[in-house]
């Protein structure tokens, strides 16, 4: 999971968010924990967030809150034509939390197949 949690961190950067913000550890964690267990995105307020809330000992709206708060950067600091190679032309700040996990999630898995 280590390996992958950097592989995401190095996504997050990629599309312009820093490690200052607390949703990159949130959202790094949360990718990699959905690589490992797709369920988890299911239903994603009794699975995923409550993972990361236990995690990091936060409350699991405030994991909620925080990774939104990346989705809203990602979708302002991103450069358009890597945000439409993860994103599919889909603008970030407007998809669900779950949404987004899922193409960071997807984009991870294609381009490590890829490799």
């Amino acid at each position: 999971m280590k390996d992958m949690e950097r592989e995401v961190k190095r996504l997050l950067r990629r599309l312009g968010i820093d490690g200052t913000y607390v949703g990159f550890l949130f959202t790094s964690f949360g990718v990699a924990k959905v690589v490992e267990d797709p369920e988890l995105l299911t239903h994603i307020s009794k699975g995923l967030y409550v993972e990361i809330a236990s995690h990091f000992h936060v409350s699991p709206g405030s994991a909620e809150r925080n990774i939104r708060t990346i989705k809203q950067l990602v979708g302002k600091r991103g450069e358009p034509e890597f945000l439409e190679e993860v994103f599919g032309g889909l603008r970030p700040e407007k998809l669900s939390n779950t949404e987004f996990i899922r193409a960071l999630t997807n984009y991870l898995l294609e381009t490590e197949e890829e490799s």
